[in-house]
């Protein structure tokens, strides 16, 4: 068969005119590039899809040939590859993935992807393998789990239909199933021609039908109408209500169907787990039950058949009148609400325009009185509440923040004699007001006064005060940026008073971004160009765009922007603030030197969601970082640590607190909150470790600190902070943290934890600990030896040193306030002189082992270093800090992504045999032992290791992960559990990869590998081996 280019007409492969248009139809393709078409699986008017075989390759690949009537092009294309470059993070075992976008030589566009030998669903109904309700309702739990699995990572697929879902046979013969999914349905939205399911799929969802933004539940209707067609082996089916009860399933699942397939989105299931829960829960009792029903039902007389027929056929007509009225009537409807949208739209940009704010940020860096650096940045803010706070993003506040010259330049500087200084202006402007010199003579100088008319603004410097309230954290780690991608950047700014006349724009606080429908129409207000198109007043511009993409943190718009946009609001049709503008994207040229081009039509915009709850916490009091950086932070902390260290704690708190009077850097205030618990503070020390936690609510330590307060007032075990301290498990960083609460808490023995530490800083905690818990409990000698050697483990820049000086200080003088006996005191004094000596030379013995071990640190850091090298490293790291058990374990993987198994082994043995609590090091290097055994080929050995780890093991996840390598039949299970978590897909399929290569299995590990690097936690020592061992599979394998 082939397709009339011309109008879409399929016609025979003999035929070579258009009995339609009368067109000529050429022979059908045989090739495209060096790819060469197996069999033309279907041709329609947009595309058309191929298997087809690269040369040189075994494996067949899937192709779908985009028509010239599709309209994809360039521009096209490249949205198109970068959603494939997107759906990489989705886990192949249960996605399709796509490959790549070509254009062929003779500039036809095509899309590759692998190929599944996927049952046809025409074929698979017609068998009548469905007919059975236990195979059918597996594979509906399948769906469903999978696309639950799809909605926890932020994704949805609401015009789901039967041809998105692939069902194939495993080599047992099973049915298994893979979801097609994209992230674009349409390629071009006026595209009329959409095929027949998804044309149903269009005219029956009551949210498409109705306008409502599509969200996970638009979904679950979707996946009820599949369901349906499946159980009914009726693709064609339109009366989905009616079918239903038809349906061959328990009652539960009928019900389960019809409330998926509800009109109102808050009728149906909550979520796809809630579907899948249901459909776990059926018993082979009940499905029987319902067969026999069914068959009851179903054996009528003929005539019974046939006067429902005649009823349905009556019915059916009516039901087309209805729809081609309903059909008119929607047609109008339709138009008057795109003509409503946009008056809305134009009346929103007028009435809040005069609360758009031009925003400008003068900074610099100088030595003494000497300018050294200078930079400028103008964006938008706009008036988001009655007490003149405005938003803005945190690179238009605070672009110093993002100014990768200057900060590089102040670590060049900070060992200059000279006094460095940092310093900023912020000037802001409201619509309407005189804001821009134009004077020729003065068109080159860099002085801000020059260039704008600053006696109109508000200034972080004038009469009219302007100043920055608040700027959200930017995320750190990898896997936190992939979630965000625009990194949170937003900030508060806060005006002394409001302009007359001016109305803040209102918020959206129940804004959903995934759930914003594609097309939404939307506005936004700003300064596309900043101060290059303005005269002497401001005047903001409007820019109308539409949603194209939407996600959970982010949204893509098709509104020209330009950098002088940031920060200013996205405006929905109900006139409420949905969105920041955030990024215009940018494209890379290819060629020897990279060129970046902004594409102006291609918006990125940062939900309002977050900066909301921010603003509602600045308003309720809660403290803020101001965004400003501290370059003379060293000098300040050095000058409090030096009072702390000769003990001398009531000056180094009031040395913390007047740094804290100029510089309320988080780092200083970390610092002041331990003087004040150092000096016995503890209230002033809550306040402070709280402003911490509400600019950092992560930090786990400012945590503890508060939990340390509260134990010493006698009331740990019932707190907040001691609720979220001890649930932190492995998966945590911050474990230890978690270890020492439950320790206060009196879930873990003190004196039996001291074991518990892998490294002198743990070491000097635990004893910290407890010596505190001895001294409560009137073992003053015990406490007193316990703190000593709490202040010998630590480093000078380890808070568990202070701690303890402080409590050793008013344990010795409580002790010298209660000796009576001259002698004894005199005694007790020397007792003190001798440890401060030792503790002196010990700290000195510290800096200098210290020096030596940062470049040794910062030589492992380097990216450009060889697996040789780096175990060199490790090697010498392990001789310098001897007492330091984490140093084996990177050991132990370093050797093993090296393939050195017998010292991998070794490494891994000596970490097992030292004593320390159960933590994420313990339990990953105790099954990592097994898995080198097996790949050495000892499958004995390895089993018995596994059995033992097994039996042995608390934990949850890892007495699951371990027995699926004892039992494969358990690892389907294991492997869908493992994406619960980040750290669960990482440790699972890192521990199944190395599994996999024991057995010879080199393409499953390779898979199980790209598995873990998906967790994105590239500050895992399991994802550096996992990359570095699919790295080396893939160079060795055919």
């Amino acid at each position: 068969m082939k397709i009339c280019i011309q109008c879409g007409q399929i016609v025979a492969e003999e035929v070579h005119t258009c009995p339609s248009c009368g067109a000529e139809v050429t022979a059908g393709r045989t090739a495209i590039d060096n790819y060469r078409i197996l069999e033309v699986l279907h041709e329609g008017y947009s595309s058309t899809l191929c298997k087809a075989r690269c040369e040189g390759q075994d494996e067949p690949v899937l192709i779908r040939i985009f028509t010239p009537p599709s309209g994809v092009d360039a521009r096209l294309a490249e949205r198109l590859q970068h959603e494939l470059e997107e759906l990489q993070a989705l886990p192949e075992t249960y996605f399709v993935r796509h490959l790549a976008i070509k254009q062929s030589a003779e500039g036809l566009w095509y899309r590759i992807s692998e190929w599944v030998e996927a049952l046809n669903w025409g074929s698979l109904l017609a068998t009548g393998r469905l007919q059975d309700a236990r195979t059918s309702l597996r594979l509906l739990y399948r769906i469903a789990s999978i696309l639950d699995g799809l909605h926890r990572i932020g994704h949805i697929i609401p015009h789901l239909i039967l041809d998105d879902i692939l069902v194939y046979e495993d080599d047992a013969g099973a049915l298994k199933v893979m979801i097609d999914y994209k992230l674009s349905r349409f390629l071009d939205p006026q595209l009329d021609r959409p095929g027949p399911m998804l044309a149903r799929l269009l005219t029956l969802h009551p949210d498409i039908v109705n306008q409502r933004p599509l969200d996970h539940r638009s979904d679950i209707w979707s996946l009820g109408k599949a369901f349906v067609e499946i159980l009914s082996a009726d693709p064609d089916v339109t009366d989905l209500p009616a079918q239903v009860a038809s349906l061959p399933v328990p009652p539960e699942v009928q019900t389960l169907i019809r409330l998926m397939l509800s009109d109102d989105p808050d009728l149906r299931p909550r979520s796809m787990a809630e579907v899948a829960a249901v459909l776990g829960r059926v018993s082979d009792k009940a499905i029987q039950a319902a067969a026999e029903r069914h068959a009851e039902t179903t054996g009528g007389t003929t005539r019974a058949i046939l006067r429902r027929v005649n009823t349905r056929l009556g019915l059916l007509a009516v039901l087309l009148v209805v729809l081609i009225a309903a059909g008119g009537v929607l047609w109008y409807n339709l138009g008057g609400m795109r003509r409503d949208s946009e008056t809305a739209l134009i009346a929103y940009a007028n009435q809040y325009a005069g609360s758009i704010a031009f925003v400008v940020v003068d900074y610099w860096l100088q030595l003494d009185d000497r300018p050294v650096y200078r930079g400028r940045s103008e964006g938008t803010a706009f008036l988001a509440d009655r007490q003149g706070y405005l938003l803005t993003n945190r690179h238009v506040a605070c672009p110093w923040l993002e100014d990768e010259r200057m900060l590089v330049l102040i670590e060049l500087l900070r060992g200059r004699p000279e006094r460095l200084q940092f310093g900023y202006h912020m000037y802001l402007w409201f619509e309407g007001q005189r804001a821009f010199s134009r004077l020729p003579a003065l068109s080159d100088s860099d002085a801000v006064e020059d260039a704008y008319h600053i006696e109109s603004a508000f200034s972080s410097r004038g009469p009219r005060r302007v100043r920055i309230a608040g700027v959200a954290p930017s995320p750190v780690e990898t896997r936190e940026r992939v979630r965000a991608p625009l990194r949170d950047d937003f900030a508060v700014l806060k005006i002394d008073a409001i302009p007359p006349g001016l109305q803040p724009l209102p918020l959206a606080d129940d804004f959903k971004a995934a759930a914003l429908p594609k097309l939404a129409p939307l506005i936004t207000l700003g300064f596309p160009l900043g101060s290059r198109t303005q005269a002497t007043t401001v005047n903001v511009s409007v820019t109308r765009g539409h949603v194209r993409r939407a996600f959970e943190s982010m949204f893509q718009v098709d509104a020209s922007l330009y950098p002088g946009n940031s920060g200013g609001p996205f405006i929905d049709t109900r006139g409420q603030v949905v969105g920041l503008a955030a990024v215009v994207a940018v494209g890379w040229a290819r060629g020897p030197v990279p060129v970046a081009t902004p594409l102006s039509d291609i918006g990125l915009v940062l939900p309002i969601t977050k900066a909301v709850a921010f603003l509602e916490e600045l308003k309720a009091g809660a403290f803020k970082w101001n965004g400003e950086i501290d370059v003379a932070l060293e000098q300040r902390l050095q000058r409090i640590m030096v009072a702390a260290r000769d003990r001398d704690w009531e000056k180094a708190r009031q040395l913390a607190d007047q740094e804290l009077g100029a510089m309320r850097t988080p780092p200083l205030l970390m610092a002041a909150a331990m003087m004040h618990l150092c000096a016995g503070d503890l209230d002033g020390g809550r306040r402070l470790f709280d402003q911490v936690l509400s600019i950092d609510p992560a930090n786990n330590l400012a945590r503890l600190m508060m939990l340390l307060a509260d134990w010493y007032e006698g009331h740990a075990a019932a707190t907040f902070h001691s609720h979220l301290l001890v649930a932190l498990d492995w998966r945590s960083s911050d474990e230890f943290m978690g270890y020492l609460a439950r320790i206060l808490t009196g879930e873990v023995d003190a004196q039996r934890a001291l074991t518990g530490g892998y490294t002198t800083a743990e070491k000097s905690w635990l004893h910290l600990v407890a010596g505190l818990t001895a001294d409560r409990r009137g073992r003053s000698d015990v406490a007193r030896s316990l703190l000593e050697k709490a202040v010998l483990a630590a480093d000078v820049d380890d808070w568990s040193l202070y701690l303890a000086l402080s409590q050793l200080d008013r344990i010795q003088r409580r002790r010298m306030a209660q000796s009576v006996d001259p002698i004894m005191g005199r005694d007790y004094q020397r007792q003190i002189a001798a440890f401060d000596r030792r503790l002196a030379k010990t700290i000195a013995d510290r800096e200098e082992r210290r020096a030596r071990m940062v470049y040794l640190r910062a030589a492992l850091q380097r990216a450009d270093i060889d697996l040789a090298t780096q175990r060199s490293l490790l090697e010498k790291l392990r001789v310098a800090d001897i007492e330091n058990s984490d140093v084996l374990i990177s050991q132990a993987y370093y050797a093993a992504m090296d393939e050195d198994w017998g010292a991998a082994l070794d490494y891994a043995r000596q970490f097992l045999a030292r004593p320390g609590r159960t933590s994420a090091g313990k339990l990953s290097v105790g099954l990592l032992e097994p898995g080198i055994l097996h790949k050495q080929g000892e499958a004995a050995q390895a089993r018995e290791r596994l059995a033992a780890y097994h039996d042995a093991v608390m934990d949850p996840w890892y007495h699951s992960l371990s027995g699926c390598l004892l039992d494969p039949a358990l690892q389907a299970h294991v492997t869908a559990k493992a994406g619960e978590s980040p750290e669960t897909l990482l440790t699972g399929h890192t521990a199944l990869g190395l599994w996999s290569e024991g057995s010879g299995d080199a393409p499953g590990a390779i898979k199980h590998y790209r598995e873990a690097l998906g967790s994105y936690m590239d500050h895992r020592i399991e994802y550096d081996f996992a990359r570095a061992r699919m790295r080396r599979l893939r160079q060795t394998s055919p």
